[in-house]
Formats: C-alpha cells, structure tokens, sequence
C-alpha cells in the first residue's frame, strides 16, 4: 500500500521552475490542464487545500446575526457562518448597539463587504472566536452606509470640527486594505461635490451646498495637519513673475558695470589743460589706467557669465516647464509640472 503524499512532498515533485505569472499562453494552458487533470484522478494530498480543491481553514464565525440583517458568507456549516461575506444590514460598525441602527433608527441602510475577519489581530482567532465587523482589524472592507459617521467608524477621528466637513448624519463609503489599488484605463477622476443633475441634487442630511474638500495624506495625521494643495499652472505663472524680476535686476546691475567701467576709462585717460604759462597738457596717470585696465578683465568674465546664467535659465525654464503650448512637457527628472495628476480649483460660490 501506498503512502500518500504530504503536502510538501507534492510541492516539491511538482514544483515549476517557471512562475506561472511569467509562462507564454501556451504554457498556461498547459499547467492549467495538468491541475485539472490532478483534481479529476484525485492525485492531490486530501484535506492540504491546493488548487482550491478542499476547505478545511478554521476561521472566526460572524455574529450573533440580527433580525434586521442578511449575510451571504461563502461558508455556511450548522448555521455558523465563517470566511467572505456579504452583509445586508443597517448602519453599524461592531456590535449591535453600534452606528445609526443600533440606536434605532430608520433610513440608515448599510452594505459591509469583507475579506478577512480580525486577520490583522495580534493572535491568531479559530471558530471559538465569535465577531462581528471590526473596521481596525478585519483584513479588506468596503462599507456603504445610507447614513452614519463613516470616518468615526474608520477610526479617523471627528474631522476637523466643522459641520460641513464632518461625516455623521451623511452617507458614506469606506474603503481599507492593506493596498488599496484603483485603476483607470483611460481616466481617474476624483471629484467632490454635487453633480450637475437635472432639478438638483442634494445630500443625504439635506444639504443643498456642501462644501467640498479633498484630503490627501496619512491617516493618523490629522486634519490640522492638512495643507492647501499647490495649483501647478498658477505656482509656474508666479515663479515666471519671479524670473522676470530677477532677470530684470541682472540687467540692471549689468549697466551700472557698463557705467562703471566707462567712469573707470574716461577718468584713466583724460586728458585736460593744465593752468600756467603756455599750453601745458596734463597726461593720464599711469597707475589709474593700470586699474582700469585690470577691470577690463573681470568685466568681461562677469558680462560673458551673465550671458551664460540667462541661457542656462532658459534651458532649466524648458526643462522643468516645458516648451509652451504643451508639444514637450519638460525633461524625464526635472518637469515640475505632472502629466497625469490635475488638481481642480475648485468653485468659488
């Protein structure tokens, strides 16, 4: 009689030196028949769960279940319900007497979808563990609430105290992981505000002119510490103001050396009519166009400098700016302005 496989010696045997990530179309193809082909001829270890072929994980079960809610788990054994789920419920966040429904309240529906219960606990929890949602330490969670406090729930404190920012009494979404990847093919817009809906819109507690506020940051850090985001356009047209001053004052200086150096030749060289008998002529006095002459030097090397600084400010200006007109968007490391990431105005009312 055969001894059957561990585990880990089945790994081993049919171990790819492939990823299955990195194999052609062809080649997935044929690993996938292979797995196939070992789940119909039952040749895999039993009970070791590879190729999703048996569920034998202990797992927290959800509850105590409510009246007023609906679960959808994706394992069901003698009434107790353990691993994703889907919950039709009314607004909560924990334990029963959490959130608008727990309370009692009306119009406070709420969807919580998750993967993952209490996965990021410090201590590993089996089906002797009871629980309901935890929004700190379940693994995945995406919850929608008609109405609630939905960043009181996701434990990022009251907001900023302001009524039009805080959260309670207002519809909201939630969503954690670990990594939390949204992608858009084209296009991803992050808007806030009302839509531009036929008749109007307003929200969930009535409220007919939010105000609106994007917070991009860390979690933990507070409201307080949340800055005005930078507008790019409007930050380039300043720094170009800017430019033009300092360009202006270069030039400047520049003919006070002109000057300069001209008061330097004409004092050097001068020539004048000395007082006395006769026509007495005073010549220039040596040491003076000596000095003015070592000038002459150090003007010329500051004049070609200052030419050399306004072209290389031109070169920088249309690698961090860009040629106007948007046909070059600036050099690979040294662009400013972002070709994917646009920050709205936002509307004054």
């Amino acid at each position: 009689m055969t001894t059957p496989e561990t585990k880990k010696q089945f790994l081993q045997r049919t171990r790819k030196k492939v990823p299955f990530r990195d194999l052609t179309s062809e080649g997935r193809k044929r690993i996938t028949k292979e797995i196939e082909d070992l789940i119909k001829d039952r040749l895999i270890p039993e009970n070791s769960g590879l190729f999703l072929s048996e569920d034998d994980e202990v797992m927290p079960v959800y509850g105590p279940v409510s009246f007023a809610e609906k679960v959808f788990a994706r394992r069901e054994r003698g009434g107790r319900l353990s691993g994703a789920r889907i919950v039709l419920t009314k607004d909560n966040y924990g334990h029963r007497g959490t959130g608008l429904g727990g309370l009692g309240a009306t119009m406070c529906e709420a969807i919580d979808l998750v993967a993952g219960s209490l996965t990021c606990e410090k201590e590993m929890h089996t089906d002797t563990t009871q629980a309901r949602a935890n929004f700190v330490t379940d693994g995945a969670r995406i919850y929608l609430t008609e109405r609630g406090d939905i960043q009181n729930y996701f434990g990022l404190g009251p907001g900023d105290g302001a009524t039009s920012i805080s959260s309670e009494m207002k519809s909201g979404i939630g969503i954690k992981a670990d990594h939390t990847v949204v992608l858009g093919r084209e296009r991803i817009r992050l808007l806030v505000g009302l839509s531009a809906a036929e008749g109007g819109e307003r929200m969930a507690n009535q409220n007919e002119h939010p105000t609106g506020r994007i917070d991009i940051g860390a979690s933990l850090g507070g409201d307080g510490d949340f800055e005005k985001a930078v507008l790019g356009d409007s930050l380039v047209k300043y720094l170009d103001k800017i430019n033009e001053r300092i360009n202006n004052v270069a030039q400047y200086c520049q003919k006070l050396e002109d000057r300069i150096l001209q008061n330097h030749l004409g004092l050097a060289t001068h020539f004048h009519q000395g007082a006395g008998v006769g026509a007495i002529v005073t010549f220039p006095d040596p040491v003076l166009v000596s000095k003015s002459i070592e000038s002459v030097r150090p003007y010329l090397t500051s004049t070609t400098e200052k030419i050399t600084d306004v072209m290389n400010y031109y070169v920088e200006d249309a690698a961090s700016l860009g040629i106007e007109g948007g046909v070059v968007n600036g050099a690979k490391d040294s662009g400013i302005l972002s070709t994917v990431v646009y920050i709205g105005k936002g509307v004054q009312k």
